[in-house]
C-alpha cells in the first residue's frame, strides 16, 4: 500500500485479490498489529491471541502480502460453528473483507459436516450488522452480557448437579421464560446454541446442569480465561433473584474468580442482576445474535 493512499482516506481501496489461510505462530506480530489498528491498543483479543492462534481456527485474509482482516472459527458443543474476533484493517473496511472471510469459513465448515454458523455483534455496530446481513446471516435473538467477580475464591466443594432429569423436567426447562425471551437459544461457553433435549442431556452428563431448590441453570466447568478462573452461566428456570443467588453460590463453591452470563435483554433482569452485584461489560451491553444455515 502506498503512502499516498494512506493520506487519502476518502479514496476507495482498489479491487482486492484476497486469499485466506489459517494463522500460524509466526503471524503473531502482524495479527497483533491488525487488532490494534482495528480495535485499539486495549483490544481484548490481544490478551488471548497466542492461544487463539495455537488453537488453529483463526482465518486470515490477505491482499498480496498485506494482512487486511481476520475472523476466528470454533466448533460448538451442538456441532454448529461460532465466528468471533472479526477484525478488518480500517484502510480496507467496506471492501468485502468480512464477507469474504465468512464465505471461506462457511466452505471450511461444510467440509467438516457443520451446517450452521452463528455469531454476535453489538447492536450499535451498524457496519458490522450490515456486513453480517450481506453474508446471509439472520438475527435470531438478542441478549446482554453480565459478569460477577468474586472478591475471594471459595474452597472448591461438591455441589450436586441434577443426577436424574425426567422428560417432563426437560420440557419445563425448554419452555421456560428465560429461553422464551432468547427465542430458544442459550449461551454455553460463550457460544450461542439452540436449546433442545439432546443438548441438555449432553450438558447434564458433563455435570454442568444444576437444580437447586426450584432453580435450574447451567454452569460450565471452570477454565482459565483472560488470566482468571471462570465459568459461564445460563439460566433455565426459577425466580430471577433466587436463580442469580443460587448460581453465585454454586460458582463460588467451584472456586472460580468470575462468572459470566448472557441473559435476555430485559430491563428487569438487568436491574436485578445489578442489584445483586453483577456488572455489565461495555462490549456486550446489547448483543444481537445471528445465524446462517449452510446449504
Amino acid at each position: 500500500m502506498t503512502a499516498h493512499r494512506r493520506d487519502c482516506k476518502s479514496m476507495k481501496p482498489p479491487h482486492l485479490q484476497l486469499t485466506v489461510r489459517i494463522a500460524k505462530p509466526s503471524d503473531f506480530r502482524l495479527v497483533a498489529k491488525l487488532c490494534r489498528r482495528a480495535a485499539g491498543p486495549r483490544d481484548y483479543v490481544l490478551s488471548i491471541l497466542r492461544e487463539t492462534i495455537e488453537y488453529g481456527g483463526l482465518f486470515l485474509a490477505w491482499n498480496d502480502s498485506e494482512l487486511v482482516g481476520m475472523t476466528n472459527f470454533e466448533k460448538c458443543i451442538d456441532r454448529s460453528g461460532w465466528l468471533s474476533m472479526a477484525r478488518t484493517d480500517p484502510e480496507w473496511r467496506r471492501s468485502g473483507v468480512a464477507i469474504f472471510l465468512q464465505k471461506q469459513i462457511a466452505a471450511h465448515a461444510k467440509k467438516r459436516g457443520i451446517t450452521t454458523l452463528r455469531l454476535w455483534t453489538s447492536s450499535r455496530n451498524t457496519p458490522s450488522i450490515r456486513a453480517i446481513m450481506k453474508g446471509e446471516f439472520k438475527q435470531v435473538c438478542e441478549a446482554a452480557h453480565i459478569s460477577y467477580h468474586f472478591k475471594t475464591t471459595g474452597k472448591k466443594t461438591a455441589i450436586p448437579p441434577c443426577s436424574r432429569v425426567s422428560e417432563a423436567q426437560l420440557d419445563t426447562f425448554l419452555n421456560s421464560e428465560y429461553l422464551s425471551q432468547m427465542n430458544g437459544y442459550l449461551a454455553y461457553n460463550w457460544h450461542f446454541v439452540k436449546a433442545n433435549k439432546r443438548l441438555l442431556k449432553m450438558i447434564q452428563r458433563r455435570g454442568e446442569l444444576y437444580t437447586m431448590r426450584g432453580s435450574a441453570f447451567i454452569l460450565t466447568q471452570p477454565r482459565k480465561i483472560f488470566g482468571e478462573r471462570a465459568t459461564s452461566l445460563s439460566l433455565l428456570i426459577g425466580k430471577v433473584t433466587d436463580s442469580f443467588r443460587r448460581s453465585k453460590d454454586a460458582a463460588k463453591a467451584l472456586g472460580v474468580q468470575v462468572m459470566g452470563a448472557y441473559i435476555p435483554y430485559n430491563r428487569y433482569l438487568l436491574r436485578t442482576a445489578r442489584e445483586l452485584g453483577f456488572r455489565r461489560e461495555h462490549w456486550g451491553q446489547h448483543c444481537l445474535v445471528f445465524e446462517r444455515n449452510i446449504p
